[in-house]
């Protein structure tokens, strides 16, 4: 396979879709018309470990079709809407034009002979297809819009370098002009004649996360001169949808978030506040790593229950914030790829968006009965996930101030370590360079977090671990230990007692027991 399997229900029917995959209720049985070899036995092992949350999905929507499109394509014009996710990013960067936060670099080695027209035509090939990587962003008055280029100038940087090392790769990035395409800039670096780099280097606005697997797969394509099939959308249709607030689709979306937040919890003594001017202080982190048995016997919990673990651990967190917060209504930011379902899977751009589970704890509840209930409202939330977040949350307050009343408390996240699986760039002789200096990807600002705190759910390969991020000074990190210790406690137990009830759980996460360890 040419990228790792998938571990949480969004990337899974994202990876069927892809694979032209059609799911159906047949009563209690999932049903599943795939063409020829499309899945194998690995394939199918993570499908009957999903079956029940598949179940459920395809009930809501009716029918999970691979290639249903609920975006139409846009009229022609001379420019187009940004999307809600480009908006928030595109006035960041304004307000520092010569950061490179928003620049993302990757680096790749050649080993033996390198052939660098090939690469430059490749490149190029990429751009003609890709329409982000043709389109330049300007303001109309107050209001941003992106225009699309019907063809661009690229060009492969050729430099001879040979005391280079991927750690250096680093100095070639510099800041983009958000006016001029393409937003996508290369070099390839001779050490000596058997030895050489390719980088890339994008901007946030046009590449996202799941891009990276699209942009792989299209340039192995074009290297090799495969046939690739045309893109029916692409991403300028998406931002016109999403701005178009009358379409059916749409307005099904909003209904369902404006029924989710309708009543608010009366929370007067919740923690900290979000303060902007602490960001970007030195992070807090601390990570916890669950063993194999540990996550073999959390699955087999899942799997008598109806669950899975990502949503499993998701509970858990949760439960933890309530215990340390107090608070009554715990909202945890899910981020998702919005390409799902919507024709867009061959597509590169920023399609990332928050999807905000909100649950309310009760002492009384047993554990796996709050667990099944976060469930639930995560397999709708991601039924209703190409919702702007940003639109959620004006509708969810009446006053979006993110010093007084922030929708979201903390994120939850689902990634794979690097070196899962096999990577598609091995086809043409490339291997992509893991870690630093391939810095992961910038998260987008969050002015909606209460404090910009992310439990990241890594899956290694004989373990999973849940790693802790603070980004602000709110916490301090005896604190963020406190809550990575708490977050292994709540599995054991459960795992001991699935009956156990949160107020038994949080009993000994209480905020004021964690004030008196500080």
């Amino acid at each position: 396979m040419d990228t790792p399997l998938p571990d949480n229900l969004q990337g899974l029917m994202t990876h069927l879709r892809g694979l032209g995959v059609r799911l159906r209720a047949d009563g209690d049985r999932l049903a599943l018309d795939a063409p020829k070899g499309a899945i194998d036995a690995d394939l199918a092992t993570l499908i009957r470990r999903y079956k029940d949350d598949l179940l459920r999905t395809v009930a809501r929507a009716g029918e999970v079709r691979a290639t249903g499109s609920g975006i139409p394509a846009a009229a022609p014009a001379e420019s187009y809407p940004l999307s809600a996710a480009q908006q928030r990013l595109y006035f960041t960067a304004l307000l520092d034009p010569e950061v490179t936060t928003y620049n993302i670099l990757d680096v790749f080695r050649i080993d033996g002979p390198a052939d660098p027209d090939r690469l430059e035509r490749t490149l190029r090939a990429m751009v003609d297809r890709h329409e982000g990587f043709r389109t330049a962003f300007d303001l109309r008055g107050d209001d941003p819009v992106m225009r699309v280029l019907p063809d661009v100038a690229f060009h492969l940087e050729r430099v001879r370098a040979p005391e280079f090392t991927p750690e250096r790769s680093g100095e070639f990035v510099r800041p983009f002009e958000l006016t001029e395409a393409p937003l996508l800039r290369a070099w390839w670096v001779e050490v000596r004649t058997d030895l050489s780099y390719l980088i890339t280097d994008k901007h946030h606005l046009v590449f996202d996360g799941g891009s990276r697997a699209v942009f792989a797969r299209d340039f192995v394509r074009a290297y090799l001169k495969e046939e690739t099939p045309p893109l029916a959308l692409g991403y300028k249709d998406y931002a016109v949808w999403q701005a178009d607030g009358d379409g059916p689709e749409i307005r099904r979306m909003g209904a369902y978030w404006d029924e989710v937040f309708a009543e608010r919890v009366d929370d007067p003594a919740t923690v900290a506040r979000a303060h902007p001017e602490l960001w970007g202080t030195p992070p807090q982190r601390a990570h916890l790593d669950l063993g194999a048995n540990t996550v073999e016997a959390v699955r087999r919990l899942c799997r008598e229950r109806g669950s899975s673990l990502p949503m499993f651990l998701q509970a858990v967190w949760h439960t933890v914030l309530h215990g340390y917060s107090g608070q009554r209504e715990i909202v945890v930011g899910h981020p998702v790829d919005v390409r799902a379902g919507a024709g867009l899977e061959g597509q590169i751009g920023l399609f990332v968006n928050t999807v905000p589970i909100l649950s309310r704890p009760r002492p009384e509840l047993p554990f796996m009965e709050y667990a099944q209930e976060i469930r639930d409202r995560i397999i709708a939330g991601l039924d209703n996930g190409r919702f702007p977040y940003d639109t959620v949350v004006d509708r969810a307050s009446a006053r979006r101030n993110v010093k007084e009343d922030p929708l979201v408390d903390a994120f939850f996240n689902v990634s794979h370590a690097d070196g899962a699986g096999a990577s598609p760039w091995e086809r043409i002789g490339l291997r992509e360079v893991p870690g630093d200096p391939r810095a992961s990807l910038p998260e987008l600002p969050c002015l909606a977090c209460r404090f910009d705190l992310t439990l990241s759910v890594i899956e290694l390969p004989r373990a999973i671990r849940l790693a802790l991020e603070c980004v602000t000074s709110l916490i301090d990190e005896k604190t963020v230990r406190g809550l990575t210790e708490a977050l292994g406690e709540v599995v054991e137990r459960v795992l001991a007692d699935p009956g156990v009830t949160l107020g038994e759980l949080v009993a000994t996460h209480r905020p004021a027991d964690r004030a008196s360890e500080g």
